[in-house]
């Protein structure tokens, strides 16, 4: 893999507020011990990468030091999830009747949660983390690179570093999956998309 640089995302492994699908944003809600459990069946899939970048929640610093223990691990605040504001740690059913969350709902790119955050400030945000991510990786010379993060984050990720033409809400992320992506060196240090897009399921053995 000389020739080229991949960074696989990976969601965190599951909370409560995950099971009970609350807004789980900067609440820093630990995992579930049955996914500790989990997590700790499938560390052979950590030996495959020679950095790991995760979010500073707890959440996400949990499921790395499972999957890679031996490994170094960079915590980038940028990565955090959505800021639900007021409706953090919500359900959609506690929410419905209220109608700014039904804006919200229908245009969420031009509505903000109150005291929340605006996907073009975590949009911002995000990149400005994408951007450091890249001067770890080459500072370090590595080039298989895991980043756990967050739902919102990776569908934010794979919207603006892939070719395909999906939106945000169009990205389904999972659990059990890394997406990995792929560039030539050339692509990566001029910044452009992608070349390849693969999902790497969370095994014992790994895929690397």
């Amino acid at each position: 893999m000389a020739d080229f640089i991949t960074v696989t995302l990976l969601r965190h492994g599951i909370t409560r507020a995950n099971q009970e699908k609350r807004y789980l944003g900067w609440t820093d809600e630990p995992l579930l011990p049955e996914e500790l459990d989990r997590l700790r069946a499938v560390q052979g899939f950590g030996k495959q990468f020679d950095l790991c970048i995760t979010s500073d929640l707890l959440r996400a610093r949990q499921t790395a030091d499972l999957l890679c223990p031996e490994l170094e691990r960079i915590e980038i605040k940028g990565f955090r999830e959505m800021y639900f504001g007021a409706w953090e740690m919500k359900t959609y059913d506690d929410l419905k009747r209220n109608a700014s969350y039904r804006a919200w709902i229908d245009a969420p790119e031009s509505n903000t949660p109150p005291d929340g955050e605006s996907f073009q400030k975590m949009q911002q945000r995000i990149n400005a983390g994408f951007q450091q991510l890249r001067e770890e990786a080459d500072k370090r010379h590595c080039k298989n690179i895991l980043l756990v993060a967050h739902g919102g984050v990776i569908r934010c990720l794979l919207a603006s570093l892939t070719k395909e033409k999906r939106s945000f809400f169009d990205w389904k992320v999972s659990h059990d999956a890394g997406l990995r992506l792929t560039w030539k060196i050339d692509d990566w240090k001029g910044e452009r998309k992608c070349i390849s897009l693969q999902e790497v399921p969370l095994t014992a053995k790994g895929n690397g």
